[in-house]
């Protein structure tokens, strides 16, 4: 994929004809005629003799525009289409079909097909020029906007996670020290609990935060779907379970100045469900509420929960006065990370707590629907079917119409018996899409409309006051949320000229008037088709990138979260009765190793999530130089292991070259990635005995290596583990949690800094080695003699 900074264009051509590819070839590379017509690009052209040819090629690189004939031997451009639509990778690249097939019918089927154009021959050179400009445009707009989608939500977690991970990690280890502290100059005993009471909140936050995010992972893999099948039961108990969770929340909300109140229906009919699951989401629903109701707003604030019974349903309605959000992100609010306007709400979590709402409303069937304007508050309705059978596969679905997709079409039009005919035809159509339609009488109107509601689709006329179609395609393509929009021109204006000039606005379909209505609807259901594809391939891209991170959230943080709440409850509930230093020393030393083995997994974490995201790519670039003398490097990074090594009886000796040539890296990243390697060598030694480990620099070839010798008594077990993760055999994070973050962050920063790890065998000991280009010497210039 070409960056629009760049102005290049690969164009593939598909012809059968020779003298039809040659000519177009030739066209497409005249740099005057380019020039003349205003395309800035600098064009690249593959040429295929037939659909079958063209994919071999495309499967070696990615074009960014296709200009295919239809009738061609093997394989038509009919099916060539189809083979590049199966692939996600390609749904982005605009399709150009150019032929000599040119009756209505076969250009609707062209269409129909998914086609971006239907061009037929003979063209006007000229106007094949500008169409496949405007195309290429719109294509790297596209593109650009949703890199830039995925550089903000990849900044986004990485925000989220660095907040929400570390905030309640201070608490527990900044009261530790404070604790120690207290108890060592014998402070106050009242301090003690206060500090006490510090970790142990940490602890609660970062256990939450952690169930929270293997709750989220347990309902994507489908892991809880059978344990809720195991307990749900029929439940008729819906009015208690939302009083329980209110009461819970009742001091917090206080806390903010905040009343809850409770309206329940007289008798709320059975549902199908699980209680533990129900309260979990009556949870994440009013915490949500709290959260987004701000502090600092003058009088009180309110926030109401009501349950009701409808025909076929059970509805609990938690309704706030907070800030709201706006209608055009309602379709986001339920996805994982996503969050609305962090930088001025920070306190709302790390975006985990609808996802996990909607995720158990989903197992019962149900349904959330959302009301909310900024600034005025916000409306959640939980649905929940009402239970009439006698096992869980009799009850009936609260989501709808099944096999019928919720679009919504925006129909922008001045004439209002057209408009309004408009709006009932797509409205009755009953097919794969119900649909919602909006409607205005100019372009001003539909913007208007569309800062309220975010369309799936626009149809609109050009011949309207105050802003006309053109100006209204022109203003919504300028806002990187629209770009993705599918806009249909409606129009009486049906010369050649005309149809010409839409086309190369940037339009996904133009239709005159009269129009065909059943012509009409196919094309609208085609554009819902591709845009939808189109979309769920972006969302695939967001998918990986948060499975990604999900991955990195192990059950490794429950042990020393449990160890540290443990020992600080133990002591705080026996600070009054500790009978001797001994007592004392072990409940600190408990916090304490907890503490420090819960910092490491927090910072592995974060690391890891920054390779994964490409963030911590970005940082090293910034920091790369020259480094010279780098031997250094390695000195540093084992002075924080001196006193480990001690404790488990390892000599560690580091001797370096001061002349060692000069390398180019990032030097945070490689003292990291050094510093995690000698700590994995001293977890690598079995403890028998006085054993050296010897850190060495020097210089190899054209490589400076750093090299950690290891003793030849080592837990053989452990070093198999760790030479299977170098290899890339194992790198399940939860099975090797001591080796595998340590390893994975290592290779990366070594990596990032363009060099290699090796781990070999020598003399019956092993040697891990780090090896980094050299700097290729400046040459010395020669003096005439």
């Amino acid at each position: 994929m070409n960056d629009i900074t760049n102005r290049s264009a690969l164009i593939l051509l598909v012809e059968d004809d020779p003298s039809m590819l040659e000519g177009m070839s030739d066209l497409l590379q005249t740099p005057t005629l380019l020039k003349t017509m205003g395309i800035d690009y600098d064009v690249d052209i593959m040429t295929a003799e037939n659909g079958a040819e063209a994919l071999e090629m495309m499967r070696q690189r990615t074009p960014d525009i296709i200009v295919s004939d239809i009738m061609m031997p093997v394989m038509d451009g009919h099916q060539f289409l189809h083979a590049v639509q199966k692939n996600p990778d390609w749904l982005h690249i605009p399709f150009i079909f150019l032929t000599a097939k040119g009756n209505e019918d076969e250009i609707l089927d062209g269409q129909l097909r998914g086609a971006n154009l239907y061009i037929t021959k003979p063209f006007i050179s000229k106007e094949l020029l500008e169409l496949i400009k405007s195309q290429l445009d719109r294509s790297f707009e596209r593109q650009a906007s949703h890199r830039q989608n995925v550089s903000d939500l990849k900044k986004g977690i990485l925000q989220i996670l660095n907040h929400e991970f570390r905030t309640p990690l201070t608490y527990v280890t900044a009261y530790y020290e404070m604790l120690a502290d207290s108890l060592n100059r014998l402070s106050s005993q009242h301090n003690f609990q206060e500090y006490l009471r510090g970790i142990q909140i940490g602890c609660v936050r970062l256990t939450k935060l952690i169930e929270d995010f293997i709750l989220v992972i347990d309902l994507r893999t489908g892991e809880f779907q059978s344990r809720y099948y195991e307990r749900a039961k029929p439940i008729s108990s819906l009015n208690a379970l939302a009083q329980a969770v209110i009461t819970e929340w009742e001091d917090e909300a206080q806390q903010k100045g905040i009343h809850l109140h409770f309206t329940a229906a007289s008798k709320t009919p059975v549902i199908w469900g699980d209680e533990q699951c129900l309260h979990n989401i009556f949870r994440q629903m009013l915490s949500n509420a709290i959260k987004f109701t701000p502090r600092n707003t003058e009088g009180e604030k309110h926030i109401y929960v009501s349950t009701s019974v409808g025909k076929h349903d059970v509805r609990v309605v938690f309704k706030d006065e907070g800030s709201g959000f706006p209608p055009t992100i309602q379709d986001q609010i339920f996805d994982l990370f996503f969050q609305y306007n962090r930088g001025l709400l920070e306190q709302q979590g790390a975006g985990t707590g609808l996802t996990i709402a909607k995720g158990l409303v989903d197992l019962h069937n149900g349904r959330i629907e959302v009301e909310s304007q900024e600034n005025a508050g916000s409306t959640f309705t939980v649905i929940f079917p009402i239970y009439t059978g006698t096992g869980s596969q009799q009850v009936q679905s609260a989501n709808g119409s099944p096999g019928q997709r919720q679009a919504t079409a925006l129909v922008v039009e001045d004439d209002p018996s057209l408009l309004l005919g408009l709006k009932e035809l797509l409205e009755i159509e009953k097919g794969r899409y119900q649909l919602n339609v909006l409607t205005a009488a100019n372009g001003q109107e539909g913007l208007e409309v569309m800062r309220r509601q975010q369309p799936d689709i626009i149809i609109s006329d050009i011949m309207m006051p105050i802003m006309d179609g053109y100006e209204f395609l022109e203003t919504l393509r300028k806002n990187t949320d629209w770009i993705q929009i599918p806009f249909i021109f409606l129009t009486a204006k049906g010369e050649h000229t005309d149809v010409h000039r839409g086309l190369r606005s940037g339009v996904d379909a133009y239709i005159t008037k009269p129009y065909d209505s059943n012509e009409l609807i196919q094309l609208t259901l085609a554009k819902l088709d591709r845009y939808f594809l189109l979309r769920s391939a972006m969302a695939e891209n967001f998918d990986s990138l948060k499975r990604s991170i999900l991955d990195l959230i192990t059950p490794d943080f429950r042990l020393p979260l449990s160890s540290v709440h443990e020992y600080s409850e133990k002591l705080s509930a026996n600070l009054n009765t500790v009978q001797n230093d001994a007592e004392l020393k072990e409940s600190l030393h408990g916090i304490r190793d907890g503490s420090v083995r819960l910092t490491r997994l927090v910072e592995d974490f974060i690391a890891l999530a920054e390779l994964r995201t490409g963030e911590a790519k970005t940082a090293c670039g910034l920091r790369t130089q020259p480094i010279h003398q780098p031997g250094f490097i390695l000195c540093d990074a084992s002075q924080p292991h001196k006193d480990a090594a001690a404790e488990a009886n390892i000599d560690l000796q580091c001797e370096i070259n001061d002349d060692l040539p000069s390398i180019l890296g990032d030097s945070i990243t490689l003292e990291s990635s050094l510093s995690r390697l000698v700590e994995m060598g001293i977890k690598l030694c079995d403890g028998e005995g006085r054993q050296p480990i010897y850190l060495t620099a020097v210089s190899e070839m054209d490589d400076v290596c750093f090299n950690i010798h290891l003793p030849p008594t080592l837990e053989q077990d452990r070093l198999e583990k760790v030479l299977a993760l170098l290899e890339g055999h194992d790198l399940n994070l939860s099975g090797l949690p001591d080796y595998a973050p340590a390893m994975q962050i290592a290779q990366g920063y070594i990596e990032l800094n363009n060099g290699r790890l090796q781990i070999e065998r020598q003399d019956n000991a092993y040697r891990m080695t780090v090896r980094l280009p050299i700097i290729a010497a400046p040459e010395t210039p020669t003096t005439a003699a």
